[in-house]
């Protein structure tokens, strides 16, 4: 038999595993069979506290900060990544000052995700060194197959306490108005009201 550790959705299952049969064993994995039983006995993975919270019963997992836990957790490895849930797209609290912030993030994301074949598209339809069927293709995708919200001269900057767009202190992202008030009262790094 040999251990598999399963990771599955679940925060749950990280102390279980999974055991596989196989037909022909070699005399050699014996011996590492055994040892890996005797690991599975020991890990702090399987005596970690488990909580049930939710109302779906879903199980929460609490494990000692050691070297143990990010070898198994794959922490250690890079990319350096743990998903956040309250991050993803639809999970996170977001509030706009007016519709108009709103539809400028909405063309920052598009933007972000299909600036650069928008660029590199642009980039061919006017190289006069391509044959012109290519060039006409180009230009073809560029008007159909690219949303016409990536184009990067809609993308506004605006104040991001109130949306206005005039009067702003570009390094900060705000209006004078909001950047007087916030100067005023010390909610701003690097920044104080000038007196002499």
């Amino acid at each position: 038999m040999f251990l598999i550790r399963r990771l599955g959705t679940s925060l749950g299952n990280f102390g279980r595993c999974q055991v596989r049969t196989a037909t022909t064993i070699p005399k050699d994995t014996e011996n590492a069979v055994k040892d890996g039983l005797q690991e599975v006995e020991n890990d702090p993975i399987n005596t970690a506290a488990i909580e049930e919270t939710g109302e779906d019963g879903t199980q929460k997992v609490k494990l000692p900060y050691n070297e143990y836990t990010m070898k198994t957790l794959k922490l250690d490895q890079y990319p350096y990544y743990v998903e956040r849930e309250w991050w993803k797209h639809g999970n996170r609290m977001t509030f706009w000052a007016t519709w108009r912030m709103k539809r400028d993030v909405l063309r920052r994301e598009s933007l972000a995700e299909y600036g650069p074949e928008r660029m590199r598209l642009k980039a061919l339809k006017y190289n006069t060194i391509l044959p012109q069927a290519l060039r006409d293709e180009c230009s073809e995708r560029l008007t159909h197959g690219v949303p016409q919200y990536s184009h990067p001269s809609l993308i506004l900057n605006m104040c991001q306490f109130t949306g206005r767009r005039r009067g702003k202190i570009k390094p900060f992202r705000v209006n004078r108005h909001i950047f007087r008030r916030l100067a005023d009262h010390s909610q701003l790094c690097g920044v104080k009201r000038a007196m002499w």
